[in-house]
């Protein structure tokens, strides 16, 4: 654990233009691993494994994650937009009251997370398989899944823009949640 601390710090001085170096973290287990209030902006995660972490204000912006496991990971009002998930897979997370708009997943597995007061839109799906997750209080504007799959989904009160609607595979122009639990069934796992 020391490791990812020295490496942490060598990145806070990587962004303020001070020496250090992009946090770049390869086959590595992080367990138990707690971070708050930490900038670690546009990071570099390769075959990493978050086992019973917590994000709290944490800038993960712009990061990329390879194939990368989060299991019992909470990320508490973090910011996570645009980064990109590559062949994940998240078990028994939470995204409580966090920025992950533009976000990019492709080839990742989500189950049994949760998604609450969040936001969501301009994030795309691509070849994911979604199952047994609960989303509530979820902005959705412009959200995009494609080629995904579908089991056990649970929707509360999510925010729709008739503007930018939710499109799932080839279905475009979902503004209401009932449309889109009969579309997420369609395109079950």
């Amino acid at each position: 654990m020391e490791n990812i601390k020295i490496k942490i710090q060598l990145h806070k001085n990587w962004i303020h233009d001070k020496g250090g170096e992009q946090l770049n973290v390869e086959n590595e287990e992080l367990s138990n691993m707690e971070l708050f209030d930490e900038n670690l902006n546009s990071a570099v995660f390769c075959n990493t494994k978050f086992i019973n972490g917590v994000f709290r204000n944490v800038n993960l912006g712009g990061s990329s994650f390879y194939n990368c496991v989060f299991s019992s990971v909470n990320f508490e009002n973090s910011y996570l937009r645009k980064c990109e998930f590559h062949q994940c897979r998240f078990q028994n997370c939470i995204f409580l009251e966090s920025e992950t708009t533009k976000a990019e997943f492709y080839d990742t597995s989500v189950e049994f997370c949760l998604f609450k007061n969040l936001k969501l839109g301009w994030s795309y799906f691509g070849n994911c398989i979604i199952s047994g997750s609960n989303f509530q209080l979820v902005e959705v504007d412009g959200l995009i899944f494609s080629d995904c799959r579908f089991q056990n989904l649970d929707f509360k009160d999510l925010k729709f823009s008739k503007a930018y609607p939710v499109k799932i595979n080839d279905c475009a122009n979902i503004i209401a949640v009932e449309e889109l639990k009969r579309q997420t069934k369609c395109t079950s796992a």
